[in-house]
């Protein structure tokens, strides 16, 4: 693993620790970059968020990007 801090996981790394963690994730987190010698934007992988229900069964999302992991709630209050 890359420890220069710049905050970025290589998409070898972050491949890896996602197939490690046995599901799919439901969502990719993606950084866009843009390729002035190919013209086009292209989609970094960074990250992931995973579906999950808690033991009183609110639903909740898990987000890893490199080694933060994140919890997600719906913004229900109206």
């Amino acid at each position: 693993m890359d420890k220069s801090g710049a905050g970025e996981m290589p998409e070898k790394e972050a491949d890896s620790e996602i197939k490690e963690k046995g599901a799919r994730p439901d969502f990719r987190v993606v950084q866009p970059d843009y390729n002035t010698r190919l013209g086009k934007t292209l989609y970094k992988d960074v990250g992931a968020m995973w579906r999950n229900i808690s033991r009183t069964g609110n639903e909740f999302y898990t987000m890893k990007i490199g080694k933060l992991k994140l919890l997600v709630f719906p913004n229900n209050k109206d």
